[in-house]
């Protein structure tokens, strides 16, 4: 009779509907693979059983001695287990086989999970903090296990339920996609549930140019930079590639300095290509690189005169600057004169700082090209000067005259002289006018015949027309003093001498003289008696001799040399 050893484990046989987010409750049992090898989950109790026929009809359960450990019994390595009995006996001699060697069951105790490996068909991939970015293409799952084998895969996309993995997983739609997968071995023992965020990304990344400073409608300046950058909504590393005209194409990685091109136009072609090779339709910018400053042209408005290496500018001169610029266009002159802050200019100025002209004049572009420059009207190296005054008056008399206060007392004798000086662009000429008379040019000294008071008003002018005015304020006296004279005792008759009637006075008469002048004074009075020499009248005039006629002349001249004369006939009894 021949007998059987049977293997018989404790097997679940309950299933169930393998859920997203969970793995299914996957039985642990024994497997025997083609080779005849037989596996045992490691969990599972073991029973042996006897029989003496193959179909196990008579199958009895041992027990050992100490059933606690032996009914059921559990292997206690991993991996690599054996029955074994004493020795190998012949099946027909009944005898054991020399040499003499032990009958071994050979079982394999699995505890160990399997281990699944993801990877992927489609190019480049990225895969940076456990996200994995691709193009559209396929997922692949293998899995391996250290002993009874796989016996499935199982995987599940965006919570929907597990299923058996047979075939490459096709990705194509552009989305996140969150996968999770495991793998579960011949006798049960199912992988920890795996997880994978995968992004599909079949779309170019946007790039964008920026320009950092001088921009002006496409013309930059030397100071400019341009500024790259792209936008993708899945990868997180992007490059971006350009070229300058026709040169090479580089990495962009800082800002693109203008340094070192030439002015006038000049394109650059860039494009964005992601981490999972999705590139950008190329794009142009097309720029004017502008490096040439401003020119200023300056234009005098008004009255010059050049004279001893100096251009003379008149108050009323005003300075005109056009600027001109190549390609930006003007921004802004500013202009300061002789040092002082730079003004806006918006009009044409007038010169209004007298002495050496020193003009600068700061131009910008709109890209904040500058040209600051002093040269200033030297188109015949000649100095500027702004002379705003006119020139300097004065007039003189020659003749009688004296002065009181600010008026001067003349006679028609005396000629008037007006005088002009200009130190800066030259005196040119003098127009005058008496009281509110007509305006002559003044040519020669003159005389005013007219008594009585007159204001003569002059004008001076340079060669630049600049003007100043002085007055002379004049008192003209042709006529002498008026002679006065009084006795101190009143005649009470008269007599006839020689047909002459004169006044009668005694001896001790006293005689006094006076005058009075209209406008220049009384300057001396003189008087002589009877033919006697002239003397001056200080005090009155008495000591008269009796029974003589006395014929007194008397001579009063004012402070202009005007005389009067006047004879006083009387008779002393």
């Amino acid at each position: 009779m021949s007998i059987r050893v049977f293997i018989i484990s404790a097997l679940s046989f309950l299933f169930f509907e393998l859920q997203a987010q969970e793995s299914a409750k996957h039985e642990k049992k024994i497997f025997k693979d083609g080779d005849g090898k037989v596996y045992v989950n490691k969990d599972l109790p073991v029973y042996l059983s006897i029989s003496s026929s193959p179909d196990g009809s008579d199958r009895q359960i041992l027990e050992g001695k100490n059933p606690m450990y032996s009914s059921p019994m559990y292997l206690d390595s991993e991996g690599y287990n054996t029955i074994r009995s004493p020795w190998q006996v012949d099946p027909e001699t009944k005898k054991v086989v020399s040499p003499k060697a032990e009958v071994i069951f050979e079982l394999y105790a699995d505890s160990k999970a399997p281990k699944t490996k993801i990877n992927y068909e489609s190019g480049n991939v990225s895969n940076k903090d456990g996200k994995v970015t691709m193009k559209s293409g396929s997922v692949l799952l293998t899995a391996s296990d250290e002993t009874s084998g796989i016996a499935a895969i199982y995987y599940s996309i965006d919570n929907a339920p597990f299923q058996q993995y047979t075939n490459p997983i096709n990705l194509s739609e552009e989305k996140s996609n969150s996968m999770q997968y495991y793998a579960v071995d011949n006798v049960g023992n199912a992988e920890e549930i795996l997880t994978a965020n995968i992004i599909i990304d079949n779309s170019a990344p946007v790039s964008n140019l920026d320009i950092d400073g001088d921009l002006s409608d496409d013309v930059l300046s030397v100071r400019s930079t341009i500024q790259l950058e792209a936008l993708d909504n899945s990868s997180e590393k992007t490059k971006i590639f350009y070229t300058i005209d026709d040169g090479k194409t580089y990495l962009f990685s800082k800002p693109i300095s203008m340094a070192g091109l030439s002015e006038g136009e000049h394109t650059i072609t860039y494009f964005a290509v992601d981490d999972v090779d999705n590139n950008e339709e190329k794009k142009i910018y097309s720029f004017f690189l502008d490096k040439s400053a401003p020119r200023v042209i300056d234009e005098i408005i008004g009255t010059t005169f050049i004279a001893n290496g100096k251009e003379y500018y008149s108050g009323r001169t005003k300075l005109k600057l056009v600027a001109m610029d190549n390609k930006a266009g003007v921004k802004e002159v500013r202009y300061s004169i002789n040092g002082g802050e730079f003004k806006l200019y918006e009009s044409p100025f007038y010169l209004s700082e007298p002495g050496n002209l020193n003009i600068e004049v700061l131009v910008m572009d709109k890209v904040n090209n500058r040209l600051r420059t002093t040269e200033f009207s030297d188109k015949n190296n000649l100095i500027s000067y702004v002379d705003l005054a006119g020139p300097k008056l004065q007039h003189s008399v020659t003749g009688p005259s004296f002065m009181l206060k600010d008026t001067v007392f003349i006679t028609k004798d005396t000629s008037i002289k007006l005088n002009g000086n200009d130190d800066d662009s030259g005196f040119k000429e003098i127009d005058y006018q008496i009281d509110n008379g007509a305006s002559s040019t003044y040519t020669e000294p003159f005389n005013i015949e007219l008594d009585g008071f007159h204001i003569i008003t002059y004008n001076g002018y340079d060669n630049l027309s600049n003007s100043s005015t002085e007055r002379m304020i004049c008192i003209v006296d042709n006529e002498g003093p008026e002679v006065f004279n009084r006795f101190s005792i009143n005649s009470n008759k008269s007599k006839v001498i020689d047909g002459e009637t004169v006044q009668v006075y005694p001896p001790h008469v006293v005689l006094f003289l006076s005058s009075t002048d209209k406008q220049a004074g009384l300057d001396k009075i003189s008087y002589q008696v009877n033919g006697s020499s002239m003397q001056p009248y200080r005090s009155l005039i008495e000591n008269f001799k009796k029974n003589t006629l006395y014929r007194i002349n008397v001579s009063v001249i004012d402070k202009l040399g005007n005389e009067n004369q006047k004879e006083i006939v009387f008779y002393i009894e």
